[in-house]
């Protein structure tokens, strides 16, 4: 257990440093934990570079401690789970090995994600080292302090779902600001009100904060966009919860069991549904098992099957057969995920329930919900107290592949709790056909019916399922329409598989359609082509739906302005296959830009769009952007700098406020357009907008490139004079080849002393050092040292230690040593001991200790134990244990000696 546990706050980023201390073990331990909202692992990302900032700053700290595992580095993130997961990974095969080279060798064995990750780890040491001064840091140095921090690093992940302990705090200031004065605010101005207050407190603001104060509003009475309108909770349950045993078989068409069509043979009225034949026991009796047993305890169970394979059919038998007392919920209003976090979240699930989740997929994969979903999901099923309850889906097998063998690509997708979910599933596979032995042992119920008659006579490859549902006839419907009919389908189908939920609203198919038509087809249409042609397809076939559906929303749910319509899920199903390799018409990105039934089809469609590279819908990104999603808008203003159409860019970025470094990756690209003018406008509009340097470090080394160097000149000189420390760093080194050294040095000592930047005066040291001027370097080092950054002239000597330089690396040493740096002074000690001036290594030691490093004494001990000195190791020893060396105290027991 830790003697102490400090809190210090973070000065640079919202972080807290948990810092344990234990000194009753055999050696001192400290643990240094940042807590991160999201941590994403690339090098452009700020949290991510912030924390190996302070990495590379506890190396400085606790130097060769580290290396002797008396410390660790420790991480501690929510999201994204699978990037972590791999940093975990990393650090465990890190600490395994001996040596950087060691790991390296293993490096290729791991995989993608390990090799990916260690580059990202690689890639931000090197800038970092950069940004510090470290003249040209080479690889080895680089993967030497890579290797060193991750062998080192302990990276917990913490659970998305966890509640803020600040969020009474946070509601209690909304309840100030937002609801006291409700009436004065439309929808979306409140919702931006919630999400930058999550942001500015919650400790991992986000998704999972803002959807909890989102919820806390709608319980207020405030709706919110897409919410639905407030309801008695009483009235809510009689619409939502039913005991199982006391329904009717119409209400499994309810519970989206497909109808099945009339066979059109006989006069004897039909069932609403035909008799259920029995699956093979790998389907009937394992589901059945797995229902039964979540009397015992909370489960998740997952039937993956095609459409139309019988998989919703085989769970309404299941849970009619096992839990006829159990109650059954099937969120399904306003939007699927929507009203499960509501009724997750509200009290609605009561022990004894099933959760039905057709289509699971309209549930866990949905961009905007999936982490809040997945995460609240997984504490219902490990909630003792809130369970027993069973939570039932069905998935078609290309979405359940997504969530079970995620692509490499997915590395930071943000699915990493939908993941973990799917770990948590019992899966059932639902087998595509009845075999020949199935239907024997069931001709008696194939007998009984006329439906089940018909469809085992004329369904291919026994396929008994997929015929009731009608598939064959849809499939025919498809394939014989031509001209607007096929037009509308291909819309429908195209906006489904890009992402579209199942409802699509009468605007957005007509809008969708129109690029469809071809020029000979679309001067053919009178006025009312799209309402026939609609009629045409909405259709019934001996009761059996067309090719569309026109969906009838529920008395509880928001009406619609548009009429909305279904297509049948064997055609979406199908379209995944037949139009993979289709381009969607620019019509339906417009369609998705105006009439989106909601902002999550609409973002899923804009995501479509850019996995897909398509450049001419920049509505659809501006709305994706307004609603929350910016990484589009981002994308498509990057793809216009690429294209070389700035001004749009410009416009993009200004109008929109984008992430000011776009302005320095614009101004980058203006300079290698040769527009010299505008790239140094927006370089300076981008430090202005977001401190951003690249624009002019890009524009002046391609400035230098092109043998411009008295422009390249001026703009270094505005940007070292605005504290830039790789334009000071460049023409320090500059006016010293010139020859013209004073004014280098006043450059060194006003970044230093102004801008608390190092790096010119380090760089100006070591190549002073260089050309044999070993006083000024002497000087410059204690100018560094006197204005607080001992720890990097430490950094560089032992890298100058690494590379045998040892007399650059005494020079860098003994500045840091005349700055009290106790591992500087701990250095200097040993090497005045080698030197042969005992005295003063003893004295250099006692400082070191005195400024917290004991283990400096402990180290000149050993040295001299060797030696064969054993009075003065004892010595020594004693009063390293004094200092609080746990290892000097150990060395002494074991002689025996008194402490």
């Amino acid at each position: 257990m830790p003697d102490s546990i400090s809190l210090q706050q973070g000065r640079e980023f919202p972080l807290d440093d948990v810092i344990a201390l234990n000194r009753k073990g055999p050696y001192e331990l400290v643990v240094e934990r940042q807590v991160k909202r999201t941590l994403e692992i690339t090098p452009s990302s700020d949290p991510w570079r912030k924390t190996i900032r302070q990495c590379l700053q506890s190396l400085d700290s606790f130097g060769d401690e580290i290396d002797a595992d008396r410390h660790r580095l420790g991480v501690t993130a929510s999201a994204p789970v699978h990037g972590l997961e791999i940093l975990q990974s990393l650090a465990a095969y890190a600490a395994a090995q001996k040596s950087v080279h060691d790991l390296l060798r293993q490096l290729p064995d791991l995989g993608l994600d390990h090799r990916r990750i260690w580059k990202h780890l690689a890639d931000t040491v090197r800038n970092l080292l950069a940004e510090r001064g470290a003249t040209d840091p080479g690889r080895e140095l680089v993967e030497l302090s890579a290797y060193r921090i991750a062998r080192r690093l302990v990276v917990q992940i913490e659970p998305t779902e966890q509640i803020s302990p600040r969020y009474p705090y946070l509601c209690s200031v909304l309840e100030d600001r937002v609801l006291s004065a409700a009436s004065r605010h439309d929808s979306e101005s409140v919702y931006r009100m919630v999400e930058e207050l999550a942001q500015e407190w919650g400790p991992r603001a986000g998704a999972i904060d803002a959807a909890m104060l989102r919820g806390r509003l709608q319980a207020r009475g405030v709706v919110l966009r897409g919410d639905p309108p407030a309801r008695t909770e009483q009235a809510d349950l009689s619409n939502r919860m039913h005991l199982i045993g006391e329904l009717e078989p119409s209400d499994a068409l309810r519970l989206e069991v497909h109808p099945a069509f009339n066979g059109g043979i006989g006069s004897d009225p039909l069932a609403v549904l035909p008799p259920y034949i029995p699956r093979p026991a790998s389907v009937d009796e394992k589901l059945r098992r797995e229902v039964a047993e979540a009397a015992k305890g909370s489960r998740l169970v997952m039937v993956v099957g095609g459409s139309s394979t019988g998989k919703t059919r085989s769970c309404w038998e299941a849970v009619r057969a096992e839990l006829p007392s159990w109650r059954i919920v099937h969120p399904m209003a306003p939007e699927r995920p929507a009203a499960l976090l509501h009724a997750l979240r509200e009290g609605v699930l009561e022990p004894r329930t099933v959760l039905w989740l057709n289509e699971a997929d309209l549930y866990l994969l949905v961009k905007e919900y999936a982490a809040q979903v997945s995460a609240t999901l997984q504490e219902l099923l490990t909630d003792r107290q809130r369970g027993p309850v069973l939570v039932l889906g069905t998935m078609w097998p290309i979405f359940w592949d997504k969530l079970t063998e995620p692509e490499d690509e997915r590395l930071d997708s943000g699915l990493g709790a939908v993941h973990h979910l799917a770990d948590l599933a019992v899966t059932i596979r639902m087998p595509s056909a009845f075999t020949a032995s199935e239907l024997a042992h069931a001709e008696a119920l194939v007998a009984s019916d006329s439906r089940l008659t018909l469809a085992r006579n004329r369904a291919v490859s026994r396929r008994i399922t997929q015929f009731l549902a009608g598939a064959p006839h849809l499939w025919r419907r498809y394939e014989q329409s031509d001209g607007a009919a096929q037009a509308i389908l291909h819309a429908a189908m195209d906006a489904r598989r890009c992402g579209h939920g199942p409802l699509l609203s009468e605007d957005f198919l007509r809008t969708a359609a129109e690029g469809y038509l071809d020029e000979a087809t679309w001067h053919t249409l009178d006025d009312d082509w799209f309402a026939s042609h609609l009629a045409m397809l909405l259709k019934p076939h001996r009761q059996l739906p067309g090719p569309l559906t026109r969906y009838r929303p529920r008395p509880d749910e928001l009406p619609s302005a548009s009429s909305l319509y279904q297509l049948a899920d064997f055609l979406h199903e199908k379209s995944r296959e037949t139009r993979e390799r289709e381009k969607p018409a620019p019509s339906l990105w417009a369609a998705a830009a105006i009439h989106s039934r909601t902002d999550t089809d609409m973002l899923e469609l804009a995501q479509s769009a850019r996995r897909l590279g398509v450049l001419d819908c920049g509505d659809l990104y501006v709305r994706a952007a307004e609603c929350g999603d910016v990484s589009v808008l981002l994308w498509f203003t990057r793809r216009l700098i690429a294209l070389r159409r700035f001004e749009r860019a410009e416009d993009l970025i200004e109008n929109y406020h984008l992430d000011g470094h776009l302005l320095g990756e614009l101004s980058a690209a203006l300079g290698f357009a040769g527009h010299f003018k505008d790239a140094e406008r927006l370089a300076r509009r981008a430090y202005e907008v977001s401190g951003d340097w690249n624009g002019h470090r890009s524009l002046a080394h391609h400035l230098l490139a092109l043998d411009m160097s008295r422009t390249a000149e001026r703009i270094y000189s505005w940007a070292a004079d605005n504290g830039d420390p790789v334009a000071t760093r460049w023409l320090t080194a500059h006016h010293e080849a010139r020859g013209d050294r004073t004014t280098a040095e006043r450059l060194a000592h006003t970044a230093l002393a102004h801008h608390g930047s190092p790096s010119a005066a380090l760089t100006l040291a070591q190549l002073r050092f260089t050309v044999g001027r070993s006083d000024d370097a002497q000087r410059l080092c204690r100018l560094i040292a006197d204005h607080g950054h001992a720890g990097l002239l430490v950094t560089i000597a032992r890298e100058r230690s690494d590379r045998q330089d040892h007399a650059a690396a005494l020079c860098f040493y003994r500045a840091a040593a005349a700055a009290k740096h106790p591992n500087a002074l701990e250095w200097m000690s040993w090497h005045c001991e080698g030197q042969g001036h005992h005295q003063r290594a003893e004295d250099l030691a006692q400082a070191a200790a005195a400024a917290g490093n004991s283990h400096a004494l402990y180290g000149l001990a050993h040295l001299r134990f060797f030696k064969g000195r054993l009075d003065d190791a004892e010595r020594l020893n004693l009063a390293a244990a004094h200092a609080g060396s746990t290892s000097a105290r150990a060395w002494l027991i074991r002689r025996g000696s008194a402490i």
